[in-house]
């Protein structure tokens, strides 16, 4: 039996965790970290009937002994912190995205994973899902010829969320770059197997923010019949009639104090002097929502969108396409029961996972160089700060 701790029982990392279970190898959350510990408690959940709770992760680090690998499922700004302090047990850690969220602290966490022995595996699913897995194979077997020049772009459709729910504090997620981008530049650098030298960034924010209040709820707002955002609009407009909650706890989109952009773009150079275009969107909605990429060669392009859930292989030297279309819906496009395998094999066998901690930093590195240009207006060499 496997124990497992988590520090910060949120909602992506409980999931995660109980998504472990689809591999038949048996575990058990031990122990939990976390300052909801009462209302986490108070649930009943059946998972939880023999975990023990601790209000901090000192408290559970100091008393737990068993522990077979800890997962950090904290606010973004604490992910680095805690990390540190699982660094110290020497246990295998599951980390998610973005693993830091200043220079400082991507500086910290490089320093107390250097030569880290345990395996690590970074939130990264990306990488991990078939479409991924396919065009790597296709890259590796030559099929494009080698990669000259990528196009990735991200438009989400699900957007508003960084504008309405804890995500807006700026202070606690670091900007778009850290929380969206991270993923992209992840898994091209996985595809390309170079590392981003330099690069230049923009960002800006052309719908959302304005004049309400901060703390503005939609419900508590005098303009909730004409706002498109208001939830009696929700419902009948943009929904046609689906459930909506009005009593939701959504903030107010257009309030003064939100720092997060609503779009951006990239231009990165790696090593090997290949170039990358990105570009992210958050106010696209239903069927304009696509995240993908290019990938150019001379014998031919891929192309791959993960909402089209299709790899077209476009060959250069005939006119003809081949297709590759996948069928099913899994969470993160498939990638997060890699993910969790990964995790189960660093616990129980020891085994290194494909979404390292070296990998989490380096895509934190270009992501905060990418923030640092676009506030410069300059281009930035993507190495690890004084």
């Amino acid at each position: 039996m496997l124990n497992v701790g988590i520090i910060g029982y949120g909602g992506r990392v409980s999931s995660m965790a109980r998504l472990m279970g689809i591999y038949a190898i048996p575990y058990r959350i031990a122990a939990i970290a976390d300052p909801r510990m009462d209302e986490i408690k108070a649930r009943n959940d059946a998972a939880l009937e023999s975990t023990r709770f601790y209000p901090d992760a000192d408290a559970m680090l100091a008393g737990e002994t068993g522990l077979d690998g800890i997962m950090v499922g904290t606010r973004c700004y604490l992910h680095t912190p805690m990390a540190c302090k699982v660094a110290a047990t020497g246990l295998p850690l599951f980390l998610e995205k973005p693993v830091a969220i200043t220079f400082d602290q991507v500086k910290a966490l490089n320093a107390a994973f250097a030569g880290y022995a345990a395996p690590t595996v970074v939130s990264f699913p990306l990488r991990l899902t078939p479409i991924v897995q396919t065009v790597k194979q296709m890259i590796d077997a030559d099929m494009i010829g080698t990669v000259e020049h990528v196009i990735a772009f991200n438009d989400v459709p699900y957007g508003d969320v960084y504008f309405y729910d804890w995500y807006r504090n700026y202070d606690q997620v670091g900007g778009l770059f850290l929380q969206k981008a991270t993923h992209d530049l992840d898994y091209i650098y996985y595809l390309l197997g170079q590392k981003p030298r330099e690069l230049c960034g923009m960002n800006t924010r052309r719908v959302y923010g304005g004049d309400k209040p901060f703390d503005l709820k939609c419900v508590d707002c005098p303009e909730w019949e004409t706002c498109p955002e208001s939830p009696r609009n929700l419902f009948y407009d943009r929904f046609s009639g689906q459930q909506v909650d009005s009593h939701s706890e959504r903030l107010c989109l257009y309030a003064q104090g939100i720092q997060n952009e609503d779009l951006g773009n990239l231009l990165v150079e790696y090593e090997n002097g290949v170039q990358l275009s990105y570009t992210q969107n958050f106010f696209a909605r239903f069927k304009a929502a696509r995240r993908g990429a290019r990938f150019y060669g001379y014998k031919g392009t891929i192309h791959f969108d993960w909402y089209e859930n299709k790899i077209h292989l476009f060959k250069h030297q005939s006119p003809s396409v081949e297709t590759i279309e996948y069928t099913g819906e899994m969470p993160h496009f498939g990638g997060d029961r890699e993910l969790v395998l990964d995790f189960i094999m660093a616990m129980r066998d020891r085994k290194q996972s494909r979404s390292t901690i070296d990998d989490g930093i380096l895509s934190a590195l270009t992501c905060l160089w990418a923030r640092e240009s676009a506030a410069t207006r300059r281009y930035c060499q993507v190495v690890m700060p004084d």
